[in-house]
Order: structure tokens, then sequence, then C-alpha cells
């Protein structure tokens, strides 16, 4: 199919010139007579290039080009062709979204090299517009997919659980050490549970579906319950962890559940990069009109250029590549995005070899 050139002019004679040389070329040429029949054949049936007379009566060809430019969604080049000199025309053609310029006498040699070479532009252009919106809609199936296999997950996972808890409450007469590995594969049913809880999240929170079910919150309570939650875990690795939080703390209007998973994820984090004999604090404190919550341990730090990337899901493989402290899974992540979907921020202070504090705000 032959590209198609809308050539724009109010001179008749300009046009049957212009539609002459291009058609011998075997471009296929529409014609419009000024501003307002260019714009609606442009919106009918959009072309792949725009030859325009600037100097027309009515609507001029720079406001012409720049309405073109907002009319469509899609790339259109667009050649403005005057007889106007001088730096101002230019920019201000410019500025209104011109690709090209042509100055009057057109010559035909100039006239059909500019065409050409904005028709590649506008091929390519086209080329890799179609490209993204495939990669969009396979990124799109992907994620359904991903959903759905995520979800299914929660159902054998749930019915494994359930009868390891019954077999625990039921049968008084099990050995300690069956007990014991019981209770590991139920921790770690559990573990597993969590993950998959946190990926839902993040995509739903990504797509802007998670509803938060908001309450006031006692926050220094809260903390208070997940501290005590780790302390056998803390001490189990030897490590010390303190809580810090004045009883005082105003509440705050919160998914109690969603922030509980957040301190959670910080406090896991924090646990699993701590060696035997360090620290973990958590503390609270009202700041500048919210509450600030930090998480500090004694563990290995992290670079400074990873300070902002541990958060995002994509850049967890190449950080844990390069042995850099990313937490487990998608865990800081999904913090990020439970934060700032309530309305706070999150961040890291850290250094190499001197521990790490990882906030979080929250507004009141």
């Amino acid at each position: 199919m032959p590209d198609k050139i809308l050539v724009v002019d109010d001179d008749v004679l300009n046009v049957e010139f212009l539609e002459e040389m291009l058609s011998l070329e075997g471009y296929e040429v529409d014609k419009a007579y000024d501003g307002f029949q260019a714009i609606r054949k442009v919106s009918e049936s959009p072309p792949d290039l725009v030859l325009l007379d600037v100097m027309m009566p009515g609507m001029d060809g720079f406001e012409v080009c720049r309405r073109i430019k907002d009319l469509t969604g899609r790339f259109i080049p667009v050649v403005l062709v005057t007889a106007l000199r001088g730096t101002e025309n230019y920019i201000r053609g410019l500025e209104m979204g011109a690709d090209d310029f042509i100055s009057k006498p057109v010559d035909r040699g100039e006239l059909l090299a500019r065409v050409r070479s904005l028709l590649r532009v506008k091929h390519l252009y086209d080329e890799l517009e179609s490209k993204n919106e495939q990669l969009l809609r396979l990124e799109h199936q992907r994620r359904e997919l991903t959903q759905m296999i995520v979800h299914d997950l929660k159902n054998p996972l749930t019915i494994i659980m359930g009868n390891l808890q019954l077999i625990l409450m039921t049968r008084k007469d099990l050995d300690q050490e069956v007990r014991e590995i019981l209770d590991k594969a139920y921790d770690g049913g559990q573990a597993l549970l969590r993950m998959i809880n946190t990926l839902l999240d993040i995509d739903r929170m990504e797509e802007g579906a998670l509803e938060l079910r908001r309450e006031r919150l006692d926050l220094a309570g809260l903390i208070a319950e997940v501290v005590e939650d780790f302390q056998g875990p803390a001490r189990s690795q030897s490590v010390d962890l303190s809580c810090e939080v004045p009883e005082e703390l105003p509440e705050v209007k919160v998914d109690g559940d969603i922030i509980r998973r957040v301190l959670e994820n910080l406090l896991s984090n924090a646990l699993q990069h701590t060696p035997s004999g360090g620290r973990i604090a958590v503390a609270a404190s009202l700041e500048d009109g919210v509450l600030k919550v930090s998480v500090s341990d004694t563990g290995e730090g992290i670079p400074e250029e990873y300070h902002e990337r541990i958060f995002e899901k994509f850049q967890q493989v190449e950080a844990r590549r390069r042995k850099v402290r990313t937490g487990r899974g998608l865990g800081l992540a999904f913090c990020k995005l439970a934060v700032e979907a309530h309305g706070g921020r999150i961040w890291v202070e850290s250094e190499p070899g001197r521990g790490s504090t990882f906030s979080f705000t929250l507004p009141l």
C-alpha cells in the first residue's frame, strides 16, 4: 500500500504542483485547501505525512500543525512549506511540533529527499509502537496467568497446613522429635503463604485494585506485638531485639494487617542479615506531623547505589548477583507499595559494614 501524503495549501496551483511531483513517485495524495479541512481529514483518515503551507487565511499553518499534533496519539510527520525567512519562524514552527521545513519555491529533489527521510522515520516509529503494544499485551497476559497460578497455589497449601495443624492439635501421643518436625513444616507453610499473599498484593497495588481497610490503630501496641513475636527467633540467633516506642503516640488510620506485614518484613529482613551477637532496635516517634517507624540493625550494610533500587521488584536479581543485601523475595517491594498506598514513604540509611536503618512514615 503506498504512503498517503496530505497536501495543505490555499493556493490550488501549489497543491496541483505538489500533487504531480508526489504522484509520479507513487505516493497517494490527499488535498486540503484550508486548515479546518486539513484537521478534519487528519481526524477521519490519518495520513502518513503532511505537507503544510504556513501562510493561509483563517488558520495559519503554525496553528494547524499544533492541532494535528494534539489530534491523534499517532506520530504523523508535518513538514512546513513556507516562504517565510528568519530564525523566529523556524523556532515557532518547532515549538508547534513541526518535524521539518521546506522553503518556497519548492525544489523537487529537496522535497522528495525530505519526504523519504521522514517516511522512513514514520515507518520505524510505527513498527516500534506496534511491537510495544504487543509487548504490553503479552505482559498483561503474563501477569494474569501468574496471578491465577499463584492464587491457585493457596488452595493445596491451605489443605497441607490445615492437616498439619489438625495432627498437632489431636495427636497428643506424638514423639517430641516428630512434633518439632511438624512444627517446622507448618512454619514453612506459613512463610510460603505469606510469600503468595505478597505476590498477589503487589500486583493488586500496582494496578490500584487493592482496597485498604483503614481503621484507627494504636501503632505503639502493634509494634510491641510484632516485636514480641520476633523475640523467639531473635534469641535463637543470639540477636538482641529491643523496642523503644513512646506510649503516647497518637492513633493513626491505616490498614492494620498491611502495616503489620510491613513491620514483619522489615524485622525478618533485619534478622536475616544480622550476625550472632548483633542488635536490632525498633523505634517510633512523631516528627513533623507524621509517625516515623525505624528498624535498625548491625548487619553487613548496603552500598549507597542500592539504597533506592532494593525496593524495586526487578532489581532484586541484580543485587543478589552482586551479593548485596535484598531481603527475602519481594518483601521490600511490598513494603514500598504498601507504605506509599497509605501516603507515606520508605527509605534506608546504610553503609557497608555499619548496619542499616529502614524507616517509613505514616501521615496522621
